[in-house]
């Protein structure tokens, strides 16, 4: 008798790989093509390794930009250890124009120079010839110390910088792709390149309403309280916001009085975590479907100089010798953002949500399929991503947020938001944004 194994409620036989199928541009075609590991620092960047003019680096894959940027050794003033060398490479191409672009980043500029390589990812996916950036200088800070040397941009349409020019994407005819950051502190992120037909009918289809960027319609926000109270957020992304799935960006962005009114409403977080199991779930309506972040999602935890608040300290404190001790501390996952789109002020949905869904990126149906991450990046199969009404918020299991290997949820991820990644909206685009 056949036996059919399950992951989580999706058939195993949906995660068949397809082998070395290659096609004439280098690129592979069907299943699951190449499962990419994402390693993790501090929580807050995942990122992946690669080969360029057959060097390797490692590079943040990172669906909210297009355009791919290499630390280049004619960065003098870069202290990355390891660099991209065009003197190293027989595949190396100047641009016959010398371009030069300043490209900007919500953690800073970066200076660069246009130019050609091939480009391969894992064993089978390759560019060639692929656009790239030579990152001259650069004023953002958290290259510095981080253990990338690349932005990789994955991002859904045309690069606006060099339109004549395929992306990536493009050019390694990838046309879905899909991210998943394990909930584990410490654990890694996975990508997969290449298409998952076998688990659309299982997952929720949101449509991808952005030209350019993975954008979505956020329209409205709630929270689940546990006492089974639906409390809808009126006042935010009333009656529509735009929002992009950002795998670049460390947190959740929003704008300044949507983070006031949900976390007045939220309340207050011990700074022990202590209270986490009795905070709300937020509930996002995303294409007409309601996904739940729940405390795990939208709470962190960080180490924080924390002043003495006992009788001791508060008398040293009057004495001018304050006693500060670093100690663990949770705060909101959330990061200010205020800029307006298309379709109301903008959200960046970053790494919090791909912690906790299993999102599938296809650029030719141009949606969004999502499910519930289980263990080791599994998609679950739900059937409760359409709640139409308050009444049916309230009453719904969580079958979004449950941990179906029967393990007690974690503590939420330790970070140090000072190596935050933020979205590069996060300087404001005058005026309205198409996303």
């Amino acid at each position: 008798m056949h036996r059919l194994l399950l992951f989580g409620g999706i058939p195993a036989e949906c995660f068949r790989l397809q082998r070395d199928s290659r096609s004439a541009a280098g690129s592979l075609d069907g299943d699951i093509v190449y499962r990419h590991k994402q390693h993790n620092f501090g929580n807050v960047q995942y990122y992946g390794e690669f080969k360029i003019g057959g060097q390797s680096l490692n590079g943040i894959f990172d669906t909210g930009s297009f355009d791919l940027l290499v630390l280049s050794e004619k960065c003098r003033d870069c202290p990355a250890d390891a660099k991209y060398n065009s003197s190293k490479s027989t595949t190396y191409r100047v641009d016959d124009q010398g371009t030069h672009h300043r490209h900007v980043y919500g953690s800073g500029p970066a200076d660069t120079d246009l130019a050609f390589e091939r480009v391969t990812v894992g064993p089978s996916l390759m560019a060639f010839p692929q656009a790239f950036w030579e990152i001259t200088s650069h004023q953002i800070a958290v290259m510095d110390f981080a253990h990338f040397q690349a932005i990789v941009g994955i991002g859904h349409g045309d690069s606006p910088v060099v339109e004549d020019h395929p992306t990536l994407l493009q050019n390694m005819k990838i046309d879905e792709f899909s991210w998943c950051v394990e909930k584990e502190d410490g654990a890694p992120g996975w990508m997969f390149w290449g298409s998952e037909p076998n688990l659309h009918a299982s997952m929720a289809a949101v449509p991808v309403v952005g030209k350019i960027h993975w954008g979505v319609v956020l329209a409205g926000l709630g929270l689940q309280h546990s006492d089974g109270r639906h409390t809808k957020l009126n006042g935010v992304c009333n009656p529509t916001c735009g929002a992009i799935v950002d795998s670049g960006t460390s947190l959740i962005a929003a704008p300044a009085e949507d983070i006031r009114a949900i976390t007045d409403l939220v309340g207050v977080v011990n700074k022990d975590c202590s209270n986490i199991d009795s905070l709300p779930t937020l509930t996002l309506t995303l294409g007409g479907q309601a996904f739940e972040l729940p405390p795990r999602a939208y709470i962190l935890r960080s180490e924080e100089p924390v002043l003495d608040d006992s009788v001791n300290g508060i008398l040293r404190v009057l004495a001018f010798q304050p006693k500060v001790e670093i100690k663990t501390v949770c705060r909101h996952a959330f990061t200010e953002m205020d800029q307006e789109t298309q379709y109301g002020k903008m959200w960046i949905l970053g790494i919090p949500w791909l912690r906790q869904y299993y999102t599938t990126f296809n650029r030719v149906e141009k949606k969004l399929y999502v499910a519930p991450a289980g263990d080791g990046c599994r998609p679950l199969a739900s059937t409760n991503f359409f709640l139409d009404s308050a009444a049916e918020q309230a009453n719904a299991s969580a079958l979004h947020t449950e941990d179906r290997s029967g393990r007690t949820p974690s503590q939420p991820p330790l970070v140090n938001f000072n190596n935050t990644r933020n979205p590069w909206l996060k300087r404001l685009v005058p005026g309205v944004l198409n996303i």
